[in-house]
């Protein structure tokens, strides 16, 4: 019960904090015509409901094609329309005399849709904003089909071009919808280029897959959304036509976010980098161009274009009045340098800001958008490798440091809190606390979540048994354990430091006094007489240094802007950190033994607090 309590809790939780309504925003302007019109809908619009995208326009009638299964082996005439039809899901206007018969109430992006205008009515432009989808065409085996495609708009391609690599599609005949109501032959397909939001009847001769001369996959079929953690992700463009192609991608900037609604606010632009390897020079990540090419794309051949973030050019962005956290919006639009299809991607990521972690009763710290929000907040393990150390009996300069002749690694632990106070740890360890629940205000005895449950980290390892643990060992849940065995100090260090964590020359620094009779000195033995500072008669102690010294380790680490060891790691400066470790020591030598190195660390909670706020 325990475990599935826990299981339950943390799926809550993960839940609450998911980030809902993430979208990037795009409109899609088609024009309408008196009468008829057959159009290609490529965004998922903000407000959906038909009453409200269709108020402003004079529509007598909008229909969608609703055949699943069943093949089409003619073509429709829509003077023949009439509610009711099984085929059709139909929305007529709240004035129409059969309103009531409506049975389509919303729109659905990446649809095709009949939209009849009234005859009087002047040519007009419906301009929608939306959510640009990446949705993949289904086509009905020996049927047709009522399909639109996205195309470049200033080039776009023929019928036959864009189709002729699909053996399904290659012979097929297309027919496009006149005013009238009548679906006419696109005569000359060879020759006769295609409209951008507009839809068509055409056939699929035996089973297809096809989605166009260039096919885009995604990692996530939403888009690429960086969320909070997601540092890298591969864009993969393939060729899927019969020859060499030049394809081009281009980062587009989203469009505002509807008014009023619940959509995050734009914070800006989302910086982004690729992998860039040739034969001469080696791979490393360089920002993104306006304009990125890759020529000589063989057909069938693929384009991975590993994309990274740059959270660390993010400019901070203030909480706007709907009060959810700005979001770093993007589109990616790749085209061929020729001219042909067109996808447009979503690309979302949130800054190194972050909303402060409600904590315990004692010592909470709540999002109220204030300055107390450290951008570096959180636990940051990772490592310090030492290869440069004094040699005090070495003539010249004894206090330089010199290369090892082989390395020695540790591990380093830190937490930073919302404040930006950092402290240096020997332990932590991750434990989860339960959510708390309420009656439902609509009914009483259904519970619904008041608090949702959270990650803690503790330092004292006493309070632990007021908490569930944080992974399952075995069947049950356990706490999360970090360690460092390279210190021997049990509470935390308070580091002194200039400048902000994790920026470009910040240096931080403590000290870890070991006193002369701590029992983890490393020269106190509890048996033996030599390292027990107790005098012959075992009646007093003796001073300091007699048996053991106190050693002082004076520790400093300084952080770069780049990767100390040349590594080229995604995500550096935001979730990756790393610079140059120092370390004095006192009391093992006659002479202070200067050590160097560097060190590496990556973000491993958000949590903000330690110890829940119960310790001061």
């Amino acid at each position: 019960m325990r475990q599935t309590t826990m299981l339950l809790a943390v799926a809550a939780a993960l839940a609450l904090t998911a980030d809902s309504g993430r979208a990037q925003w795009t409109t899609q302007t088609i024009p309408l015509r008196p009468g008829w019109n057959a159009v290609h809908l490529q965004v998922q619009p903000d407000a959906a409901d038909c009453d409200a995208l269709f108020a402003s326009l004079p529509v007598e009638s909008v229909w969608l094609w609703n055949r699943r299964h069943a093949p089409v082996q003619f073509i429709q005439d829509t003077n023949s329309l009439v509610p009711g039809n099984p085929d059709w899901l139909m929305y007529l206007p709240p004035t129409h005399a059969k309103a009531e018969q409506t049975t389509l109430f919303r729109l659905i992006g990446g649809k095709c849709y009949l939209i009849k205008l009234a005859s009087t009515a002047t040519p007009t432009n419906w301009v929608v904003l939306g959510r640009p989808l990446n949705t993949r065409a289904v086509w009905l085996t020996d049927s047709l089909n009522l399909a639109g495609v996205a195309v470049d708009m200033q080039s776009p391609p023929t019928f036959r071009a864009f189709f002729s690599p699909s053996p399904a599609h290659s012979s097929s005949i297309f027919y496009r919808l006149r005013t009238d109501g009548f679906w006419e032959q696109v005569p000359l397909p060879n020759t006769t280029r295609m409209t951008n939001g507009q839809a068509y009847w055409l056939r699929t001769q035996g089973a297809s897959t096809y989605q166009g001369p260039v096919e885009v996959t995604l990692e996530q079929s939403t888009g690429l959304e960086f969320g909070r953690v997601l540092n890298e992700q591969i864009l993969t463009i393939r060729n899927t036509g019969t020859n060499t192609k030049t394809l081009v991608v281009r980062q587009l900037p989203s469009a505002l976010p509807p008014a009023g609604g619940g959509a995050p606010p734009l914070a800006g632009d989302v910086p982004l980098s690729y992998w860039f390897s040739s034969e001469t020079s080696p791979g490393h990540w360089t920002n993104l161009p306006p304009n990125l090419m890759r020529s000589n794309v063989a057909a069938g051949d693929a384009w991975r274009l590993r994309l990274a973030v740059r959270r660390k050019d993010m400019s901070p962005a203030a909480t706007s009045g709907n009060g959810l956290e700005p979001l770093y919006q993007s589109l990616l639009e790749v085209t061929e340098a020729a001219g042909s299809g067109r996808h447009l991607i979503p690309v979302s990521a949130y800054g190194l800001e972050r909303p402060a972690v409600v904590g315990s009763a004692r010592g909470e710290l709540r999002a109220q958008g204030d300055s107390m929000t450290n951008r570096h907040r959180g636990l940051w393990v990772g490592s310090a490798v030492i290869n440069r150390v004094n040699q005090p009996a070495l003539a010249g300069n004894p206090q330089t440091p010199l290369p090892t002749a082989s390395e020695f690694q540790f591990r380093l632990i830190l937490h930073v809190d919302a404040f930006g106070r950092v402290r240096l740890l020997q332990k932590v360890i991750q434990m989860w606390k339960p959510g708390t629940y309420k009656p439902a205000p609509d009914n009483p005895t259904r519970q619904v979540v008041d608090i949702p449950g959270r990650f803690v980290l503790l330092t004292d390892e006493t309070l632990a048994s007021a908490y569930s643990g944080a992974t399952l060992r075995d069947g049950e849940p356990v706490g999360r354990r970090f360690s460092s065995a390279a210190f021997s100090f049990r509470q935390p260090l308070l580091m002194s430091g200039s400048g902000d964590f994790g920026a470009d020359g910040s240096a931080f620094s403590c000290l870890n006094v070991v006193d002369y009779r701590d029992p983890l000195n490393p020269f106190v033995h509890r048996y033996h007489p030599d390292h027990d500072n107790w005098n012959e008669s075992y009646d007093s102690t003796l001073e300091a240094g007699r048996e053991s010294p106190t050693v002082t380790r004076h520790i400093t680490l300084q952080f770069t802007a780049t990767d100390p060891d040349g590594l080229q790691i995604a995500g550096w400066g935001s979730s990756q950190l790393g610079g140059i470790y120092r370390e004095t020591i006192t009391g093992l030598h006659k002479s202070a033994l200067r050590v160097e190195g560097t060190f590496r660390l990556h973000l491993a909670s958000n949590v903000e607090l330690l110890n829940d706020g119960l310790l001061p």
